[in-house]
């Protein structure tokens, strides 16, 4: 993690435990290494949500999570 230069914007699934509860311990790291890391855990996703969007599942989470990676991108890439 010392070597990442650039903002992290990061999406996890809630119905993903192996995953999710890497997702404090990551935050303590990046911000003890001064570096800017924003998690969102999304209520009820599962793994890799993302690709589950044509199946009907993860709306919810999807909804949620494109304007804010929109927005990232918007205050992150000048």
């Amino acid at each position: 993690m010392s070597k990442i230069e650039a903002s992290v914007l990061a999406f996890y699934g809630e119905v993903d435990p192996e995953v999710t509860s890497t997702v404090e311990p990551t935050a303590a790291a990046m911000k003890r290494l001064g570096k800017s890391y924003e998690a969102h855990v999304e209520p009820g996703a599962s793994h890799a949500f993302m690709m589950y969007q044509v199946e009907g599942e993860n709306g919810a989470a999807i909804v949620d999570a494109w304007p804010r990676a929109i927005a990232f991108l918007n205050d992150h890439t000048k």
